[in-house]
């Protein structure tokens, strides 16, 4: 698969490296070079890995992304706001068939699974997993 991730701190970066093990080409749209150190250079030197240094909600960015040729879209910043309006472009502009965001904020998380896009909230993962690790101590 063909996976444009914006955003390369901590989600944005571990994403992009365990999908890269599993094989899937990745490019990182990302603003910040300071951030983009915490991708694998020896992927990035390779070829295995894009990077893409610019705000990654932008058109001119997507498209140096390679935006038409993206399977998945995946918005992982820290800001609800930044992942919304670049979900929302990939989804009803470029037409990316599956479009994932993270957010912090349930009223941003309806909204967006109202759009078609697929939402998560690293809260509410982790909360659920340590409910279902204490109710395996039982």
């Amino acid at each position: 698969m063909n996976v444009i991730i914006v955003g390369a701190g901590n989600l944005g970066s571990s994403l992009a490296r365990k999908l890269s093990d599993l094989g899937h080409r990745i490019t990182v749209i990302e603003k910040n070079p300071k951030l983009v150190s915490l991708l694998p250079r020896g992927r990035v030197d390779s070829g295995a890995m894009t990077i893409i240094l610019r705000d990654g909600s932008t058109g001119p960015a997507m498209i140096e992304a390679g935006i038409a040729d993206a399977d998945v879209f995946i918005a992982a910043t820290g800001k609800d706001s930044l992942n919304g309006l670049a979900a929302q472009r990939a989804k009803s502009i470029f037409r990316v068939e599956e479009v994932m965001t993270a957010v912090k904020d349930e009223g941003a998380r309806t909204l967006y699974d109202s759009l078609g896009i697929t939402t998560i909230n690293k809260a509410s993962i982790a909360a659920d997993q340590l409910v279902a690790l204490l109710g395996e101590e039982k």
